[in-house]
């Protein structure tokens, strides 16, 4: 059996919250691993979602973990497509909350992180949280 559990890392990069604005994700800095998979989770969500009233989940990167550019590049993600904003899930009506989002960074830049746009009002908010899984550790036990 293959151990996976001593192989990966987990990075909490959204708290769990209740989400009204956008926000960003924790910096994850791949140093010491050559794979990240970030994974959006999203709640049901309290208000009437709509094409006016959503949420985009915008992949980024970065090459000194402050200055951000969206990922656009459909080479450098697996799980995609990107937008050229770096959007690679919308959230915008109950058939689409409830769920997770992921994908994968395999571009160059040393940091990556997860965003979450709002646009429109969104008084009662959506439970949202995010994580990244780094793999392919260069030294094991990953920790």
């Amino acid at each position: 059996m293959k151990d996976l559990h001593h192989n990966i890392k987990t990075v909490q990069t959204l708290d769990p919250a209740l989400t009204t604005a956008s926000r960003a994700g924790a910096p994850v800095d791949r140093r010491g691993f050559e794979a990240v998979e970030h994974i959006a989770m999203f709640g049901a969500s309290g208000d009437t979602l709509s094409g006016s009233v959503k949420t985009d989940v915008k992949l980024e990167a970065s090459e000194d973990g402050t200055n951000w550019s969206p990922v656009s590049d459909a080479g450098e993600v697996n799980g995609g497509p990107v937008s050229e904003a770096g959007v690679f899930a919308t959230v915008d009506s109950t058939s689409v909350d409830q769920k997770e989002y992921r994908i994968g960074y395999v571009g160059n830049a040393r940091y990556s992180r997860i965003s979450l746009v709002l646009t429109g009002t969104h008084e009662n908010g959506t439970p949202t949280s995010a994580i990244a899984i780094l793999g392919a550790a260069h030294v094991k036990p990953a920790v």
